[in-house]
């Protein structure tokens, strides 16, 4: 009767342990609304598929231009941002690689001697055991801890990859603001040496009586403001250039760089379905992988609650207690079962907030995956404005250029007055600049938009 007690016993304890060898499967899924609504009839904004989209291709297709290539390619080998995220990596991998060990026993070389004296005898006595430990983990133990390694590796390796992203888009974005600048000195220099040959022109007809003194002040102050500016721009493109330097590992020095304009943004952007999000952006994979850890930390908690098996022993020499000096072969095996019984509710307490971990996961998964879609829905937005004001810019820079050429004409026939000319001019300076900082902001949003949807 006793026998078939314990049969019971034990068979009740295999059927309930086998939820504890299930494996994670995910259940959260994606809103189809989680980017917004980013279609837009006849524009550059869709939502294309998983193939097509930019999360789906890598830096170099989408970074062209080869001096940007060679810059990302050197900051990828040199950052120590970057060097430090793979080794991580690497330790995350011995310790999945420790894990994977985990069914072996443990053994021990261990030898032991002792030396005693009483009433003149001496006594000498050794032993030189092999011991060994095996935990049977009939439940799941080990197969958790090789799983929970396992979901910890990818987890750093989403790390590494969300450095190299980062990494990649703050290079390009550095890259093109020091273009963005270069296009903008060009344009004050070019300004700078239009203005002196006005203001050499109205000194002349300054000494002619033609012009009062207040019409040659305004012209050597708007003159000197360009060339301040152009000092301030030459000044920012230097300490621009040391901050590229620093994500490439060198001491400051010059970037070459392509001249501006040579950046195209492609005819259609597509950003791929909401699918996309989990299976290419690494933080969302990240929160995901949170989720994963924190179903087996529970599993953890709740396999604490059944016996732990352990089987040991030892094989090796030993001369007994000394009488006999020859060695005598030693072995011994052991099996130990523990299950805990009261632990003033640790174990208990240890499960449910392992439970509440667990939401907490939940919680922030969804957080992050509704802060992906509004990164991706806004860096959209900002592409579809930057590209329409393109149009508009342009058509303002043709026009103030041919209103500054006209008004220009006028003041050499006598119609218009130097103060209408230079109104014209700086119209057209900072209309330029304004063109300038638009497509900078527009390649900037494309930039986002790539990091955003989780570019490798």
């Amino acid at each position: 009767m006793k026998n078939k007690a314990g049969l019971i016993i034990v068979c009740c304890l295999l059927f309930s342990s086998c939820s504890l060898y299930q494996k994670y499967e995910a259940k959260e899924t994606v809103p189809a609304n989680i980017m917004g609504d980013v279609r837009q009839t006849g524009d550059t904004l869709s939502l294309g598929a998983d193939t097509l989209s930019l999360g789906a291709i890598g830096w170099r297709q989408m970074f062209t231009d080869p001096l940007l290539q060679a810059l990302i390619e050197k900051a990828l080998q040199n950052n120590a941002d970057m060097q430090q995220a793979l080794l991580t990596v690497q330790q995350a991998q011995n310790d999945l690689q420790s894990a994977r060990l985990g069914w072996l026993p443990v053994f021990l070389f261990e030898p032991t001697g002792s030396l005693s004296r009483f009433n003149g005898a001496t006594t000498r006595s050794y032993e030189i055991p092999l011991t060994y430990n095996w935990q049977a983990g009939i439940f799941g133990q080990v197969t958790t801890k090789q799983r929970l390694a396992k979901a910890r590796r990818q987890q750093v390796d989403d790390y590494r990859q969300a450095v190299q992203t980062a990494l990649c888009s703050n290079v390009a974005s550095t890259y093109y603001r020091l273009v963005m600048l270069d296009r903008t000195l060009q344009i004050l220099q070019e300004t700078q040496t239009v203005w002196e040959e006005s203001l050499e022109a109205m000194r002349v007809l300054y000494e002619a009586g033609l012009y009062m003194s207040p019409a040659v002040h305004q012209m050597e102050a708007s003159l000197a403001t360009v060339k301040s500016g152009i000092v301030e721009v030459q000044e920012t493109i230097a300490t621009t250039e040391a901050t590229l330097c620093l994500l490439l590992s060198e001491p400051p020095h010059a970037i070459e760089r392509s001249p501006h304009g040579t950046f195209a943004m492609p005819s259609q952007l597509q950003v791929g379905v909401p699918l996309r999000l989990l299976s290419a952006r690494p933080d969302v994979r990240q929160a995901a992988r949170d989720m994963e850890i924190a179903y087996y930390e529970t599993l953890q908690t709740r396999q604490a609650f059944y016996p732990d098996i352990v089987l040991s022993g030892s094989v090796g020499w030993s001369n007994g207690e000394g009488l006999v000096n020859p060695a005598q072969f030693l072995s011994k095996a052991v099996a130990s079962m523990t299950q805990p019984v009261f632990q003033q509710g640790k174990l208990r307490a240890k499960h449910k907030n392992a439970k509440i971990n667990q939401e907490k996961a939940r919680l922030q998964f969804v957080q992050t995956l509704l802060t992906a879609g509004n990164e991706v829905y806004q860096q959209m937005r900002i592409c579809h404005k930057t590209e329409q004001k393109a149009v508009y810019l342009t058509t303002t820079v043709n026009a103030l250029h041919e209103a500054y050429v006209g008004t220009s004409e006028l003041m050499k026939n006598g119609t218009n007055t130097f103060v209408e000319v230079l109104k014209a001019q700086e119209d057209l300076l900072t209309a330029q600049i304004t063109e300038v900082e638009n497509h900078y902001e527009g390649i900037q949003a494309f930039i986002n938009l790539y990091t955003a949807l989780g570019g490798f």
